[in-house]
């Protein structure tokens, strides 16, 4: 009966936490750097353009973001990030896809993962991957 009741208040907080909390509130940026495209060797000019949602809950910040992304060599695409900071951790996941006119396609996916307690990186994997060319 106990666990039953223990169990009834978790769910009682996880719910009710997210009601108090602050609706999210829009957020859009837009970040221009070089990169190299991994299909060709090329160099190129990456723009992606991110449009999302930035929920507080006091000390934790939760970011959903839609990503448009155009590169100098003519690829184009669209991908998601996710953002969390919880006073515990610090995570960012990224996954987009470009495509050309050709049909060449490839794939830019990453994760990173700060232990705050620690201040040790737990995870940092980023990669262009070409899919087809």
């Amino acid at each position: 009966m106990r666990l039953v009741a223990a169990l009834l208040g978790v769910l009682a907080l996880a719910f009710a936490a997210p009601a108090a909390a602050d609706p999210p509130a829009a957020e859009a940026f837009v970040d221009v750097f070089p990169d190299t495209n991994p299909c060709t060797g090329a160099t190129m000019t990456v723009t992606i353009t991110v449009n999302g949602f930035l929920h507080d809950h006091g000390s934790r910040e939760v970011f959903y973001g839609e990503r448009t992304i155009t590169t100098s060599d003519g690829f184009s695409g669209r991908g998601t990030e996710t953002f969390v900071l919880n006073g515990q951790i610090i995570l960012f996941r990224q996954t987009d896809i470009m495509t050309n006119a050709s049909g060449d396609r490839f794939r830019a996916n990453g994760a990173f993962v700060l232990d705050l307690s620690t201040d040790t990186v737990r995870v940092e994997r980023f990669a262009l991957t070409c899919l087809s060319k």
